[in-house]
């Protein structure tokens, strides 16, 4: 009885333990492509040189790696000079350059990702110096499997979408620098939620040359101009669930307000999605939002502003399919202060949203 009573008891923590392993582990396999059968001496499609990389169309693509020849070297090589964001070795692309002609790479995932679950995708990439033309913003491609389509044209979502038995979906990435940069990597990424059949993922421009956004250019784009872009050091966690427990205050995470400031800026915007997606999936929840000051104004006032604040929230869920029944939301102005009240930079910190999130009542 002792022995049943025990695994019954295991078998739960030890599910427990394993989801928590799950999240922040690196789900790219050969995410820094260093795991190589060889060095790169010639131009040699980079598939037949790396493990778990592959090439989705008949272009080529790139490896450098520190024990490659003079021209495929790192950090020295044919289109410039970068050493290795992480590791020795990275893959160079074309993201632009005449007939739309493209080159990507595909990668695999450790496993499939899991439905509704949260990710985060990051990859560098630096601007190679040999190329004429920088890109505003690159996506990534996730698909249910690795594919392989004929020619070197750009892979539209049109094209993809004529595949037969290919899902995917496009998620955009955001430079935390311009990608003009030569100089150093920049760091792409962003979060997302999975379909539940991504395994693998294609990086590169899936846009034909009309339709990419060019960084500004000061003379004419020839036909002989092209984007070419080192990339290294992928990265893909899942990230814990959204969750917020009841009858919990929590403050919504922004910049602090301008004083008669109550437009959402775009961590706040980040935030309310967050918000969004959890009162979507608990439908028994509603939520009291609550907005503050400080009291540099007339109390009048600053019952106004924090109004204001408030109901920015409120309107942004309600757009966004959120019915308003479920919704409560008032200014205080600033007759809770958070702290003492004597502390010089308090101000900034009461001019703030708070939300608390409770059973739905009849």
């Amino acid at each position: 009885m002792i022995y049943k009573v025990t695994r019954i008891f295991f078998l739960p923590v030890l599910a427990l333990l394993l989801n928590q392993a799950m999240v922040g582990q690196n789900l790219i396999l050969n995410p820094s492509f260093e795991r190589h059968n060889a060095c790169p001496v010639n131009i040699t499609a980079f598939d037949s040189l790396l493990e778990d990389i592959s090439i989705p169309s008949s272009s080529s693509g790139d490896y450098f790696h520190e024990c490659g020849s003079n021209d495929f070297g790192v950090p020295a090589n044919f289109k410039g000079s970068q050493k290795a964001m992480d590791g020795s070795g990275y893959v160079g692309l074309y993201f632009y350059a005449l007939n739309d002609y493209r080159e990507y790479v595909q990668l695999n995932t450790s496993k499939t990702l899991r439905e509704k679950h949260p990710y985060k995708l990051s990859l560098q990439v630096s601007l190679a110096e040999a190329s004429t033309l920088s890109l505003k913003n690159i996506s990534v491609m996730l698909v249910n499997k690795k594919i392989k389509l004929p020619n070197s044209s750009a892979l539209t979502t049109s094209r993809l979408d004529f595949q037969e038995d290919v899902i995917f979906q496009e998620v955009k990435l955001k430079p935390n620098k311009s990608m003009a940069n030569t100089d150093e990597w920049i760091t792409l990424t962003a979060e997302f939620e999975a379909k539940g059949f991504e395994n693998h993922i294609i990086v590169g421009n899936f846009s034909s040359n009309t339709d990419t956004a060019l960084l500004e250019k000061t003379t004419p784009v020839l036909s002989s101009d092209f984007s070419y872009y080192y990339v290294d050091n992928f990265a893909l966690e899942e990230l814990p669930r959204v969750n917020y427990e009841k009858d919990k205050i929590y403050v919504l995470e922004r910049n602090p307000f301008e004083p008669k400031g109550y437009e959402l800026d775009a961590e706040a915007i980040a935030n309310v999605k967050k918000i969004f997606k959890y009162l979507k999936e608990n439908a028994e929840v509603q939520m009291k939002i609550t907005g503050h000051s400080d009291n540099a104004g007339k109390p009048g006032y600053d019952k106004f502003i924090s109004s204001l604040r408030a109901r920015a929230v409120a309107l942004y869920l309600t757009k966004m399919g959120i019915d308003d029944s479920r919704i409560v939301w008032e200014g205080v102005g600033s007759t809770r202060p958070l702290g003492n009240g004597k502390l010089k930079d308090d101000h900034l910190s009461n001019r703030r949203v708070e939300f608390v999130m409770t059973d739905v009542k009849d």
